[in-house]
């Protein structure tokens, strides 16, 4: 059965600014669309980054001199790279560290939690989602390497790499970029404009105007972070620039494991600077109007605590392909259902993201316990405990709204987010000398009121129970 060939198709401009993993991910789903006989359209695909092609530098530079983050690829994000064929098998999969558990320490109490086994299993807890570890720039090197030798003699793709987006021109539907070594200028029209240009995104800007790191040789990096609030109670030595101070203190302080080299981790430590998570929220991610989408970062930049940013943007890139092929091509039908269906996603990673742990150590620990007891129970009482929202991320099938739900129903979502902005508050206050004296002593009697007021409730209710016995 024959399809429209490519002269006989409509012909779509597509402008993706940002060669990040959503971007790339796109622009192959996209120029792979063009191959298939029920595709009605022809997509002209144009892709702007003012970064290098990572996919051109050979893998001893990009190792030396292009280190990222240190991200997990969970289901989410396999099954998005998976939908084009050989790109997970023969790029991707071999630029990772693959999981085989997750080890909590309480103490020196080691628990164990495997990777991607059913909840039938006999751990302390549900298996944990398929994933590996591997350097963010080791990802979109592999798919830039994939999108460049299958379709480097593509009529349809044009890839402008160390070349800035400047601005929108949305009312002639045209971007303005500039080549940053140059610094030439031209204008490029588009049809529809894609940005994947992360958190400080020109084309999310333009929707605003209008509208409203895994090591080789089977070593793992280690991240370590620290809220705000509590930068300052961090030890000395920690902000040394002195690598032996650290080193030092990492071989007398660092209990869960032995690091081969603590010199070499004390070198990275002090030769790289203290990093600070941009969020975003958006409650649309297109314009029909304007012919502009967004995804990625440019969506929902977040905090990497729950590792899901990158896999998100791969899903977001997957889910579009998939929502175009059922509105037949169709802009004006795909855009708005695109917002609907990633909207609610890219909020619940921002929102789990932020408040599924807690700034407060304490009250941490206390969440961390009841993770471990609540799947304690899960793995053998699955129809009367219900799972805990921190093991259902990433898992395929599993939505990451579905998660967010669970953590409401929980009540974990709402009493961290009470913490959480009163921790950011105070900090805030006192950070810009609103408040100059730290206010305790009404907060604590507020505390014992609100504690006794509450033990009186609970008295008040076994009474009534009991009379009505």
């Amino acid at each position: 059965m024959g399809g429209l060939t490519n002269q006989a198709r409509e012909r779509k401009r597509i402008v993706i600014s940002g060669a990040g993993p959503a971007g790339l991910l796109t622009a192959s789903l996209l120029l792979n669309k063009n191959k298939e006989a029920g595709c009605t359209v022809t997509y002209d695909v144009t892709l702007i980054d003012g970064r290098q092609d990572y996919g051109s530098i050979p893998q001893k530079e990009l190792s030396e001199n292009h280190r990222s983050w240190m991200l997990g690829l969970a289901d989410h994000g396999m099954d998005a790279i998976k939908t084009l064929p050989n790109l997970y098998e023969n790029y991707v999969k071999d630029e990772g560290i693959l999981l085989r558990e997750f080890t909590l320490y309480l103490g020196s109490k080691k628990i164990t939690q495997s990777i991607g086994s059913s909840p039938s299993s006999s751990k302390l807890s549900s298996g944990l989602p398929e994933a590996f570890i591997v350097d963010r720039n080791f990802v979109v090197a592999a798919m830039a390497r994939y999108l460049r030798e299958t379709h480097t003699e593509d009529d349809n793709y044009t890839s402008m790499y160390k070349t800035t987006c400047q601005y929108v021109d949305y009312e002639n539907k045209r971007v303005l970029v500039r080549n940053v070594e140059s610094s030439v200028e031209c204008y490029i029209l588009y049809d529809l404009l894609i940005g994947c240009d992360g958190v400080r995104s020109t084309v999310r800007e333009a929707l605003v105007k209008r509208i409203a790191l895994p090591e080789t040789g089977g070593l793992v990096n280690i991240g370590i972070g620290t809220a705000r609030n509590n930068f300052d109670k961090l030890p000395d030595e920690l902000k040394s620039d002195d690598y032996k101070v650290v080193s030092e203190y990492v071989k007398k302080n660092l209990k869960a494991f032995k690091l081969v080299d603590t010199d070499d981790f004390a070198k990275q430590w002090v030769g790289q600077r203290w990093n600070q998570t941009g969020m975003i929220h958006c409650n649309f991610y297109h314009s029909t109007q304007l012919g502009i989408v967004i995804m990625g970062d440019a969506a929902h930049a977040t905090s990497p605590s729950i590792g899901m940013g990158m896999n998100t943007a791969l899903r977001d890139a997957a889910i579009f392909s998939e929502i175009l092929k059922e509105t037949n091509d169709d802009f004006s039908a795909a855009l708005p259902a695109f917002s609907k269906t990633r909207v609610k996603e890219g909020n619940a990673l921002s929102d789990l993201a932020l408040h599924l742990y807690c700034t407060d150590a304490t009250q941490q620990m206390k969440a961390t316990i009841h993770q471990v007891i609540r799947n304690f129970f899960y793995t053998r009482f699955p129809s009367f405990v219900d799972e805990h929202p921190f093991t259902m991320i990433g898992r395929r099938g599993v939505s990451l709204s579905d998660a967010y739900e669970q953590a409401v129903k929980q009540g974990i979502m709402r009493k961290h987010r009470a913490i959480n902005d009163r921790i950011r508050m105070e900090y805030f206050e006192q950070e810009t000398c609103m408040i100059k004296t730290p206010i305790q002593k009404s907060y604590t009697m507020s505390k014992k009121l609100f504690g006794g007021a509450s033990l009186i409730a609970v008295a008040a209710f076994v009474y009534q129970k009991v009379s009505m016995k």
